[in-house]
């Protein structure tokens, strides 16, 4: 078996009252793999944090044909994307056990001088095989006039080892602002987020939704005033 292939199954923690797996969980379980895959690449957290370097995320993209149901199998591979000098690209296809492909994206990766947080030139030598995926690039998404707000505080429990917010919470609050009608539909859906700044622990928060006819919602969290991400959902 390849070794960039990760073997998952829908925990009922996955899943929202239509018995299959939301999108947040499944971004997660995306997220993750990524992780574990450039840990065996040599570049794992505590390897960086040694350097005095950290990962974040850029940019993402991904694609949706279906959400899998209750305790269903999925395997995620991870697989080089475009490389250049600050962006390191991983590309993801999501299989059920049948090798059916049920979702695909493309993630965009800084590194970051830890005490800074700033940008570093790096080439991260790597055996990782490449691989298109049947997904677009992550569009960039503009600022729009909010329809509805909620503010918070990044507490804790959504904070990661950079003591920022971690950027599945970001899918999180944008998913909780969502309307029922979009978050129980089993369409085939499409999510881009661009992020712009981090949020640190304990930071006064401000997210917003707005929709665009019947076929995207986009979504701004902000901190301070500043814009610190972009979403958008559409159907696809």
């Amino acid at each position: 078996m390849e070794t960039n292939i990760y073997k998952n199954t829908i925990q009922p923690e996955d899943i929202d009252l239509s018995g299959l797996s939301t999108i947040p969980s499944l971004y997660r379980k995306i997220i993750s793999s990524v992780g574990l895959n450039i840990r065996k690449e040599g570049y794992g957290v505590d390897v960086m944090a040694g350097r005095g370097l950290t990962w974040a995320l850029a940019r993402c993209g991904f694609e949706f044909t279906r959400r899998p149901e209750l305790y269903s199998e999925i395997e995620i591979g991870v697989y080089k994307g475009k490389e250049d000098a600050v962006c390191h690209g991983r590309n993801i296809e999501i299989r059920d056990p049948q090798g059916e492909l049920i979702g695909c994206g493309i993630t965009d990766w800084c590194v970051l001088d830890r005490d800074n947080h700033r940008p570093v030139i790096s080439r991260l030598e790597s055996d990782l095989e490449p691989r298109d995926v049947d997904c677009g690039q992550p569009r960039r998404i503009s600022l729009f006039g909010a329809e509805k707000e909620v503010a918070g505080q990044a507490g804790y429990s959504e904070c990661d080892f950079n003591g920022h917010l971690n950027n599945c919470r970001y899918v999180d609050w944008f998913f909780n602002l969502l309307p029922e009608r979009i978050t129980s539909m089993i369409s085939p859906v499409r999510l881009d987020i661009n992020f712009k700044t981090e949020i640190m622990r304990g930071s006064e928060i401000l997210a917003s939704i707005k929709e665009f006819g019947e076929r995207q919602i986009d979504f701004c969290l902000r901190q301070s005033g500043s814009v610190a991400c972009l979403a958008s959902l559409s159907l696809i």
